[in-house]
């Protein structure tokens, strides 16, 4: 009976014994030699506005611990109904998530983006150091942040777990990489929009005046694109930080280039209001129909301003605060149908508008926002004119 006893108690123990010895710990080298740690870069896409500007992520593989793991600090809920506005107002929560490489892979491929993969040169204790950081920032503690779109994003995120990994010697390296003076941020980012003009307006009327502060290029790092091209150059003394970049899957469909069918139908519709414009007052109902053109669009302007305002007032975001745009996109614009006010108004809106023209007519994105500009122009001065002979013809009523 005692011997029955003792032999479950060495089974025990043994079991014991097997499953602590396969328990992560900071002393065990959880990595063999065969394994290996790549960045991942996928390509931007139209289709999704987060994936305007491509994806930056963390392969794993090790074929002697059956391994090959994608870390990805861009997890998100896309179901949230509050996605947009708090990711603006810089309170949308992001995670670091875990999936295999095919599952990981397999959705690149439904979306037609490339991926490519650079194999970084680390040594076994940087491999596991690294390894280790990124399974405790899996824990539900440490796992979420707050996203910022140039400090705390992607590529952002892997910057910093290569400087915790390998220290000193990479932050010389990345400082040495980024010598010189790189492109504001809104030139960085007008670069990927090129294509599609809604995005073209839209992000560039969100950007504030820091977007146009022309810094280092350290700052293009939270571009993934940027981020495989650091590592391509970083030199860590007698080693290259990573091999050349090698595609894993080659996108056969190119990004679609469209008609610019917004900037198109602006110019047009103010082509014709500007031919119809002298006649307006001899046309029967003509006048009517301006008014309700005028209202939509000053209402449209001012919603957007109010937007604009809240932003540059309330949002944790430093590149939407401080926001020139409010020059001639303000939540002002309908005070001009107020009788008593409405041509000093329309000076002063005018006004600002020009201003806002000369300071950034020499921007990539001046040509998309021109034409709405002008059509402000243009409603603008219909109104003035019209205030200013309803005046007269009361004056000769009188």
């Amino acid at each position: 009976m005692r011997k029955l006893i003792l032999l479950l108690l060495v089974f025990v123990l043994g079991c014991i014994r097997i499953a602590v010895a396969g328990l992560p710990s900071e002393n065990t080298f959880l990595l063999s030699e065969r394994s290996t740690v790549s960045i991942l870069t996928c390509s931007k896409t139209s289709k999704y506005i987060y994936a305007l500007f491509g994806h930056s992520a963390v392969r794993i593989t090790d074929q002697e611990r059956q391994l090959d793991l994608v870390y990805n600090y861009g997890t998100f809920d896309t179901d949230d109904p509050n996605f947009y506005i708090n990711f603006i107002s810089g309170r949308m929560k992001y995670s670091l998530s875990v999936s295999t490489y095919h599952s990981f892979l397999q959705e690149y491929i439904t979306t037609q983006q490339t991926v490519s993969a650079q194999k970084l040169n680390l040594t076994l204790k940087e491999k596991n150091k690294l390894f280790l950081l990124l399974n405790e920032q899996l824990k539900p503690t440490h796992k979420y942040y707050y996203y910022d779109f140039i400090k705390n994003n992607c590529a952002t995120k892997i910057v910093d777990l290569l400087a915790q990994t390998i220290g000193p010697d990479f932050d010389y390296s990345l400082s040495v990489a980024n010598q010189g003076t790189g492109n504001p941020v809104r030139t960085l980012v007008s670069n990927y929009l090129t294509n599609d003009a809604l995005y073209m307006i839209g992000i560039n009327v969100l950007l504030g005046s820091k977007a146009d502060i022309t810094s280092s290029k350290a700052v293009s790092l939270f571009l993934p694109d940027t981020l495989q091209k650091r590592l391509d150059q970083i030199q860590l003394r007698k080693r290259k930080m990573a091999d050349p970049a090698a595609f894993l899957f080659i996108s056969g469909k190119e990004e679609h280039v469209s008609p610019n069918v917004l900037t198109t139908s602006l110019y047009s519709f103010l082509l014709i209001l500007l031919l119809i414009s002298p006649f307006i007052e001899r046309v029967s109902g003509a006048n009517k129909l301006m008014m309700w053109v005028t209202i939509t669009v000053f209402t449209m302007a001012g919603l957007l301003g109010f937007l604009l305002l809240y932003l540059s007032l309330f949002s944790s975001l430093e590149l939407v605060k401080y926001n020139l745009n409010l020059l001639w996109c303000h939540p002002f614009y309908l005070l001009v149908f107020c009788k008593k006010i409405s041509k000093p108004l329309a000076v002063i809106f005018l006004t600002s508008i020009v201003m806002f023209v000369m300071l950034y007519f020499k921007t990539m994105s001046f040509l998309v926002i021109l034409p709405i500009l002008i059509l402000l122009i243009v409603l603008l001065s219909l109104h003035y004119n019209t205030s200013a002979s309803n005046q007269v013809k009361g004056v000769n009523t009188v």
